[in-house]
């Protein structure tokens, strides 16, 4: 990290998470706790002279990771992101490199050691600030704290609190000097999280709005700093709509959706951005930068594709191998071979009709977003299923009536059951995995019961594919 502002920050933003709350999260509550935090972080900053009346500055930025810290088909891998960021750093005087969370959950080495190894890799790619995503929550919100001890760059959320309603994150926001510009980075989470995690390890948690905690950092920092920047995990869409309902924000580089942005979208005065997912293509940005009156004078960039990325930098490169060897004697055994790629879409009647056959019952579901990876042809390895499936979930059943399993099977947004064909005061049992029968139960409590086969998921499509392949039982 640069140094000035941000070195005298550390402290701060770790004492900045006492503050708590002890009634139930509102917006004027958020504001409460996020406002002395964001003004503290302010006022303890110095200022700087501006040099000159426009500063340069380089912004890579990488969001939706999921532990892909290995080069593997259209996937850059680690070792090449920090590459990139050592060369453009090596030839640029200001260079900002930012994340927009869910580092951790996709990949074996994720799972295995619950998100550590990712940002003990990350760390070295040399990020400034990152954003906590809904995936860091998959081992339980406390392991958030373990996280923040291994990275050397503060996780930043405006809008994610405890239950005792203090900070999980790091702190709001960071300012930074980089390159002579004062820059002001804000964390944001979706508020939608509690519905995408595991209900286990994170209960109690509350999640702002994110427009009025995210408003109320900028209307703190914005008179303050030359440019704002939001690292959000909320979606594109919803980051556009941002843009166009806050004024002050310079650039939103923007997680969650997993959405392929290029060039950049502008909304209003707003750069919005996002760099697809998996490390698929990396974020780069060259603008100049007002250090006089605030924000962008000129922007170009976009979006670099992996394959387009350095050659791997060889210190990351021997940090993943190290970490990778740990897994490989167990994932890395061949199970079958696939005469066709198969996409998500196609995969998912597949892993149901699996479910349904492991669990002796009429039909499986598998939420679309519980799918991570697609099945390529040729050699399929146990790998692959880690990670289509990396969350560790086990099978279950869930017995429910008509009109509550009408609600499951569209509680994902993605709908292929006919729905319609469905009796409101029929009792129905199906197969399917632990994180659905969890949330249908914490939605319904009293219409749903969930029966634990204490089988894990991915053993139980590992064992169907080495017998049969990737065909419907």
């Amino acid at each position: 990290m640069s140094t000035g502002m941000s070195n005298g920050m550390s402290t701060l933003m770790r004492n900045c998470i006492s503050t708590r709350i002890t009634r139930p999260l509102s917006a004027l509550s958020v504001l409460s706790i996020v406002l002395p935090i964001v003004l503290s972080i302010v006022l303890s900053s110095f200022s700087v002279a501006a040099l000159a009346e426009e500063r340069s500055l380089v912004l890579i930025h990488t969001n939706d990771f999921h532990g892909h810290i290995k080069q593997e088909n259209e996937y850059a891998g680690a070792a090449r992101i920090a590459a990139l960021v050592k060369q453009t750093r090596a030839n640029r005087d200001g260079v900002l490199v930012l994340d927009a969370g869910d580092a951790i959950s996709g990949t074996p080495v994720s799972t295995m050691f619950k998100g550590a190894p990712i940002f003990e890799v990350l760390n070295m790619v040399g990020y400034d600030a990152g954003a906590i995503g809904n995936h860091e929550f998959d081992h339980g919100y406390e392991r958030i704290e373990k996280f923040r001890e291994i990275a050397d760059y503060p996780l930043l959320s405006a809008n994610a609190f405890a239950p005792g309603g203090n900070l999980i994150a790091d702190s709001p926001a960071l300012i930074q000097e980089v390159n002579g510009i004062t820059i002001a980075i804000i964390g944001l989470i979706t508020d939608y999280t509690p519905n995408m995690i595991t209900p286990t390890g994170n209960e109690g948690i509350s999640f702002g709005p994110p427009l009025y905690s995210l408003a109320a950092v900028v209307r703190a920092v914005r008179p303050h700093v030359d440019l704002v920047i939001a690292v959000s995990h909320v979606g594109h869409e919803e980051e556009k709509q941002l843009a166009r309902d806050i004024d002050g924000i310079d650039i939103i580089v923007g997680g969650h959706s997993h959405t392929l942005v290029d060039p950049p979208v502008r909304v209003n005065d707003t750069y919005v951005v996002q760099a697809n997912y998996y490390g698929t293509h990396v974020g780069y940005l060259d603008m100049m930068v007002d250090v006089d009156k605030g924000g962008i004078t000129h922007l170009k960039g976009g979006l670099i594709p992996a394959a387009e990325l350095p050659p791997p930098d060889p210190a990351v490169e021997a940090k993943v191998a190290e970490w990778e060897a740990r897994v490989e004697e167990l994932v890395d055994i061949q199970i079958a071979e696939a005469d066709k790629t198969y996409t998500r879409p196609e995969l998912r009647p597949i892993l149901e009709a699996i479910l349904a056959d492991a669990t002796d019952t009429p039909f499986g579901f598998y939420n679309m977003g519980g799918i991570r990876d697609t099945i390529r042809e040729g050699t399929i390895t146990a790998r692959h299923i880690w990670n289509i499936e990396p969350f560790g979930n086990t099978l279950v059943t869930v017995t429910t009536d008509g009109a509550t399993l009408k609600k499951i099977l569209t509680m994902d947004g993605e709908q292929h059951y006919r729905i319609d064909e469905i009796i409101d005061d029929k009792i129905y049992t199906f197969g399917t995995n632990s994180f659905v029968g969890a949330q249908a139960k914490r939605r319904s409590p009293d219409a749903v019961i969930v029966s634990d086969k204490g089988l894990l998921v991915r053993d139980v499509l590992i064992d169907h594919i080495k017998l049969y392949g990737v065909v419907k039982p």
